[in-house]
Order: structure tokens, then C-alpha cells, then sequence
């Protein structure tokens, strides 16, 4: 990866870890042997998707790993270190586009109002909101661009959203706008 790309990929897993903080924050999961607040993903795909970047990342520790798969994690990290801690494990951790993917699932299903967040083609969104420096770090590889209104996707965004499930903003070219 280059530059930007690395850049990119700290931030949109620092903005996944913003998000898992939050939700261990508001549920009260416990797990044996720890006291340490504990993400759980609900055997949602969603949340599966968030837990499994982070702990390929190193960011997240399983409490419960079985066959190659967990359901309760914690953090291994500070949550101020997710960005420095991705990059160092990039390599061993998701592909850039598989780390795009689950944040625009993630963000896509629970992130509209609190995250400011849109998967809706020609949309502006998010400005001055808490996804800024991630979309920041999108914007000179050409995922976004940056408009006075927010950020508007591109059409490099569209075969990820068709992949997270919104084919009817993003159909194939030949099935039209």
C-alpha cells in the first residue's frame, strides 16, 4: 500500500474501533475471567464483519476462540492507538477493500444520524462530522470527493456498495443510474 492507502486504512479502522468503544460502552456483556468491557457481535453479520478486521488487526483480543472463530472480544490496544496499530498489521489483517467494505456496511446500516454517514449515490453527506478523517483519507483515491455541502461518493465506491447490499443506488452501469 502506499501512502494515502495506509493512511486510509488506519482510519477506517480507527473509525471501526470508535464504533466497537461505543458499543461495548452502551451493553453490559460480561464474559468469565475479565472485567474488561466486552464487544460481543450478536452473531449479527454486521458486527461479525467490524470484529473480525479488528482482530485480524491486533486490536481486538477473543475471549472465546474456537475453530478459528469468536464471538466476545476486548480490546488489546488503547482506542487511541487503533490507527498505528492497523497500519503495523495491515499486512496480516483485511485488504483495503475488505476494510472499505465492512466500514460502509457497518456505517451504512447503524451509522446514518449518529456518524453522519450515507451510501446514497450523489448524496452530500457527513460534513464537519465524525467520520471526517476517514472520509478526508478517502478523498485522493478517489472513493469521495470533497464538496462545500460534504462528500459524495464516486463511482470507484460502486462494486463495494453493490457488495454491501445497496444494488438499487448503485446498479451495474448497464442497468442505469
Amino acid at each position: 500500500m502506499n501512502k494515502a492507502e495506509l493512511n486510509a486504512y488506519g482510519q477506517m479502522a480507527q473509525a471501526l474501533a470508535h464504533h466497537a468503544d461505543g458499543w461495548v460502552k452502551s451493553w453490559d456483556f460480561k464474559f468469565p475471567g475479565t472485567s474488561e468491557p466486552v464487544y460481543h457481535h450478536l452473531s449479527d453479520s454486521t458486527f461479525e464483519g467490524v470484529a473480525d478486521c479488528l482482530w485480524k488487526l491486533k486490536i481486538f483480543r477473543a475471549l472465546d476462540e474456537q475453530n478459528g472463530g469468536a464471538a466476545n472480544f476486548v480490546f488489546d490496544c488503547k482506542l487511541e492507538d487503533a490507527f498505528s496499530i492497523a497500519i503495523a498489521n495491515c499486512n496480516a489483517g483485511p485488504s483495503f477493500e475488505e476494510l472499505l467494505y465492512a466500514l460502509i456496511y457497518l456505517f451504512g446500516d447503524y451509522g446514518t444520524q449518529y456518524w453522519g454517514f450515507s451510501t446514497r449515490r450523489g448524496l452530500a453527506f457527513g460534513r464537519d462530522g465524525r467520520l471526517t478523517p476517514v472520509l478526508d483519507a478517502l478523498v485522493p483515491l478517489q472513493y469521495v470527493r470533497s464538496s462545500e455541502a460534504g462528500y459524495i461518493w464516486t463511482e470507484r465506491v460502486a462494486p463495494i456498495m453493490r457488495e454491501a447490499g445497496y444494488e438499487s443506488e448503485w446498479p451495474l452501469e448497464e442497468d442505469g443510474p
